[in-house]
């Protein structure tokens, strides 16, 4: 008896869990992208380490986005990391 009430416990968390996390991954994914165009202050589809320096919400994940190391992101780089991160496509622009 216990244990069917943890398992029926348990499978309805994990479907709460499941929309969740689908709600969450898409909030993220529109907030990275206008994040990244506020913070590119050049206007040129770049970002550097030094343009997200104080940025508590891209900053620390720079060295993750940079994917390849090279010491800039770019918006397709991004676009990247938001597909492979939360599984949502961004939209272009």
């Amino acid at each position: 008896m216990i244990v069917d009430h943890l398992i029926s416990l348990q499978l309805g968390v994990n479907v709460w869990a499941n929309g969740d996390e689908a709600r969450y991954n898409q909030r993220a994914a529109q907030t990275d992208m206008p994040l990244f165009r506020k913070l590119d202050r050049a206007g040129n589809g770049l970002l550097t380490g030094e343009d997200t320096r104080g940025d508590l919400h891209l900053g620390p994940r720079f060295d993750d986005i940079d994917a390849n190391r090279d010491g800039i992101v770019t918006l397709q780089v991004m676009r990247i990391y938001i597909e492979k991160s939360y599984g949502v496509i961004p939209v272009p622009g």
